[in-house]
């Protein structure tokens, strides 16, 4: 029973990730494709072109963003964005998250930590996501930084201002620490290589 619900462990996980990647492939390019067609004749389009397209055209909206004018034009439609409840709530959400995996990709080194809580004698994995408090002056705090702990099984979890003494930098790469914490260390490799040749 349990070498199939190994198996099952394996085939669901890897199952659901390719549905994902081949739907968001497919949608990528009958996105684009509706695009390219405005400029290329149906009978030189060849299918992928839409998804190749689309990779160029982000790639070149991310090089013309660092052009002030861009920028600008990119502020405008986020305020009109804003003043639309539904849109501004999703479009910063999403934002947001995306920021914030790229500040901790950025920090990979040293943004992953071990909170120490010494009332409870518990420790809990943290990810620093930025130490530039310099608008939060009533925190009482000796050097403090602003880590988010991420709650098992959970899409959420809590931002605490936390003094960095109480900071222990671990050498792990952040997929695989956000990776042990989603799932309460149940994702840990070493637990995997112990069920080998298990029945």
């Amino acid at each position: 029973m349990k070498t199939f619900l190994n198996g099952l462990g394996l085939v669901i996980p890897t199952a659901l990730i390719l549905y994902i990647l081949i739907w968001i492939l497919t949608q990528t390019e009958l996105f684009f494709k509706d695009i390219l067609l405005i400029f290329t004749p149906l009978e030189y389009y060849i299918s992928g072109m839409g998804f190749i397209f689309g990779l160029i055209s982000v790639y070149i909206i991310g090089v013309l963003l660092k052009f002030w004018i861009i920028q600008s034009i990119r502020v405008f439609f986020e305020k009109l964005i804003d003043k639309t409840p539904i849109l501004s709530g999703l479009y910063g959400s999403i934002k947001d998250f995306f920021r914030f995996l790229s500040n901790m990709k950025k920090n990979d080194n040293n943004s992953i930590v071990l909170v120490e809580f010494p009332s409870l004698e518990a420790k809990m994995i943290g990810f620093i996501t930025t130490d530039d408090l310099k608008d939060f002056h009533n925190l009482d705090m000796e050097d403090p930084v602003m880590v988010y702990l991420q709650m098992s099984y959970q899409v959420g979890g809590y931002a605490l201002f936390i003094p960095r003494k109480n900071l222990t930098h671990l050498d792990m790469k952040i997929e695989d620490a956000l990776r042990f914490v989603t799932t309460a260390g149940i994702s840990n490799n070493n637990g995997d290589k112990n069920e080998k040749g298990e029945d």
